[in-house]
């Protein structure tokens, strides 16, 4: 399914059947004609969907399996993460909506009004210890055992453009490799990640990264108040945190943008813009600084499906380290 229908009519009329967040028709994992396989560190990229029952079981099996990826030649990290809730500010929606969705979906599943929502992140020094893992046949044979539901899956591979954390901004391979089998994210519903998805036309890939890179950095390096401001307090060095009644905000845990490593077939690159905040308020006032806004509309008329960003818990972290 494709993944402008994520929002569209969650639950169908027979009960809690839910729309999957895919973003292709098409495989996504090997090369197309005329396509080379992607130099450098690649996140091999799972969405699915659970009914209640089989949770506890699933999350055995991908316990179970991170320890048998270290093993494996080239591991480098293992994050799965529940979908909770989504982000209002990313829409530019008024001030006063900020945050009232981020735990909609998790409400709604406990509710039974929706099924669980996953995104699993592996991740591997290059493309061929990926395939030579056979990772994604053990998550075929995984999720077949959870019925029709969670068989309507989206598989992707990724390369990750740029990442950076509140030290460092990474562009470099060697650079790129050391953060993603070191992850600061945290097993604790403190921490809440965003993982906004965006296509544009594979054309405009080479201009987009350089301008999405350029935005990774203003999203890495400000927090509100900032250095200059009145209301600056030399005791939050990153920040005050975020909260409904302020505008103010903690500089990202880490930040990244992932590029689908092969196309759909229709044209398009799709890609994640994938971050750690300390809480919701800290991302949501983010997106009401006007240097975050400044370098966004750099990128805006390039993107043509998003953008949508679903907020999410961290369930499961193994780092390579």
């Amino acid at each position: 399914m494709k993944r402008r229908n994520f929002l569209k009519g969650a639950a169908l009329a027979a009960g809690s059947m839910a729309v999957l967040p895919s973003m292709a028709n098409a495989s996504m994992l090997a090369p197309k004609k005329g396509e080379k396989a992607p130099l450098g560190a690649v996140t091999l990229y799972f969405e699915f969907t659970l009914v209640e029952k089989f949770k506890d079981n699933m999350l055995r099996h991908v316990d179970e399996y991170a320890k048998v990826l270290h093993r494996k030649k080239g591991f480098l990290s293992l994050e799965l993460k529940n979908m909770v809730g989504d982000s209002t500010m990313v829409h530019n929606y008024p001030t006063n909506l900020k945050g009232v969705l981020s735990s909609a979906y998790f409400d709604a599943s406990k509710e039974g009004s929706m099924p669980l929502f996953y995104s699993l992140f592996v991740r591997f020094e290059n493309y061929h210890d990926l395939l030579a893992s056979n990772t994604t046949k053990w998550f075929k044979r995984m999720i077949s055992k959870y019925g029709m539901l969670s068989k309507n899956y989206h598989e992707g591979i990724y390369k990750t453009v740029a990442a950076g954390d509140r030290e460092h901004i990474y562009t470099s391979q060697t650079e790129i490799r050391k953060f993603l089998k070191n992850q600061k994210d945290r097993i604790t519903s403190r921490y809440i990640t965003v993982n906004n998805h965006v296509s544009i036309f594979t054309k405009d890939a080479s201009v987009f990264n350089k301008k999405s890179t350029s935005l990774l950095k203003v999203a890495q390096n400000t927090f509100r108040p900032a250095k200059g401001d009145y209301d600056y307090n030399p005791k939050f060095p990153v920040g005050i945190p975020g909260s409904y009644q302020n505008l103010h905000y903690r500089k990202a845990i880490s930040t990244e943008i992932l590029q689908s490593a092969f196309s759909d077939g229709n044209d398009k690159t799709h890609y994640l813009f994938h971050g750690v905040w300390e809480s919701v308020y800290d991302h949501e006032n983010s997106h009401t600084d006007p240097r975050f806004r400044a370098d966004v509309m750099k990128i805006f008329p390039y993107i043509v499906d998003g953008p949508i960003e679903p907020f999410y818990e961290t369930i499961i972290l193994d780092n390579n380290a």
